[in-house]
């Protein structure tokens, strides 16, 4: 994995968030302060308008909120764990626990929506998804999401 897409540092383990509205502030809030958005609330505004397209819940309890917009400065891949299940309307309907969250730059989106592609086909392995939904070490947790290979 790309080290500036995604490092340890791009870990959150939310312990407040209680519904899909308050996951995707959790996850604006945490790009913005990374410094891969430009406008936190426009963010925010943008994953809720994606999530009106279609549900970006995957299935297993674990979710891939993201948006392209012009406000994303960079490309970026958050992992966040949520203390609480958060009722998504998710494709097998199961609450969820996990969340990647993507900033996708308008320029050069074609090439960041392959990392979408290489995120959902790894989450078809078992022990990728196991791995994801039951690690809480930062370190381990990194080590399982460098076995996505994308460069950008």
């Amino acid at each position: 994995m790309n080290k500036e897409v995604f490092n340890r540092s791009h870990i959150l383990f939310d312990e407040t968030a209680t519904t899909q509205e308050e996951a995707f502030k959790s996850l604006a809030k945490f790009a913005y302060n990374a410094g891969f958005v430009a406008d936190e609330t426009a963010y925010f505004e943008g994953l809720k308008a994606r999530e009106k397209e279609a549900t970006t819940g995957f299935k297993d309890h674990i979710a891939i909120p993201h948006c392209k917009s012009s406000v994303n400065k960079k490309p970026g891949l958050f992992l966040i764990k949520f203390k609480q299940a958060i009722p998504w309307q998710a494709l097998d309907q199961k609450p969820v626990k996990v969340a990647f969250g993507l900033t996708i730059p308008e320029q050069g989106a074609t090439e960041h929506l392959k990392l979408l592609s290489l995120i959902a086909r790894k989450l078809i392995d078992p022990d990728f998804r196991e791995g994801v939904l039951t690690q809480d070490d930062p370190e381990k947790l990194t080590a399982i999401i460098d076995q996505i290979e994308f460069r950008g």
